[in-house]
């Protein structure tokens, strides 16, 4: 399984969907395992917002047998691609890609407010990340989003939060840093907003 992973991880990088070295993005994919083992989340119902070329998905796959996933990929061709890359890893009976906006499909009832887990890897601005998970989010479940190495959680706003039922539970950093919010309310029916505009007019 190993190697069809790294196959299609290849086939990403050849097509333009991800850059840079292989293994560090493998390795990077893996502390997000990590961060959802830590966080007893290894037999839940997760999405990843922003599939592209996989990553962390296909690993978090991989990794954890138990794991349900959905891929949410507004990109035509990368969306074929992760349908092609889940077939042949053999991901298909538990994951699979939807190719809308994320914004939107957080207010379908089969996604509004179903998910255990979100993970982002570089979706979007905190704000907006945060905005888009909180419509996709079970009460209880858990938001992990990539950190830049220089943050310790000053970027998400204990204020904006709240507003979407949110709350930063601290950063995690290892080899990377992630942040782990929480969903302590449900969100009303108002957010995500809709049109760009979590895009255009981000709550903090």
């Amino acid at each position: 399984m190993m190697e069809r992973l790294q196959q299609s991880i290849l086939k990403a990088k050849t097509w333009g969907f991800i850059g840079g070295d292989i293994d560090l993005h493998l390795d990077h994919s893996r502390a997000f395992v990590d961060v959802l083992l830590s966080l007893e989340l290894q037999d839940e119902c997760g999405i990843d917002l922003g599939s592209g070329g996989g990553l962390p998905s296909l690993v978090v796959l991989s990794e954890l047998p138990s794991v349900h996933m959905t891929l949410v990929e507004v990109m035509a061709k990368r969306a074929r691609f992760l349908e092609e890359a889940l077939t042949e890893a053999g991901f298909e009976s538990r994951a699979r890609v939807v190719m809308r906006r994320a914004e939107e499909i957080a207010h379908e009832q089969e996604h509004r407010q179903q998910y255990d887990f979100v993970i982002a890897r570089s979706f979007a601005s905190a704000a907006t990340t945060a905005e888009v998970a909180s419509g996709l989010l079970k009460l209880d479940g858990k938001v992990v989003v990539s950190e830049p190495p220089e943050s310790s959680g000053e970027r998400w706003s204990a204020e904006g939060l709240s507003r979407l039922g949110l709350r930063l539970e601290g950063v995690q950093r290892q080899r990377y840093g992630f942040a782990v919010l929480s969903k302590v309310q449900l969100c009303t029916d108002r957010y995500p907003r809709l049109a760009g505009k979590a895009w255009k007019q981000p709550l903090f």
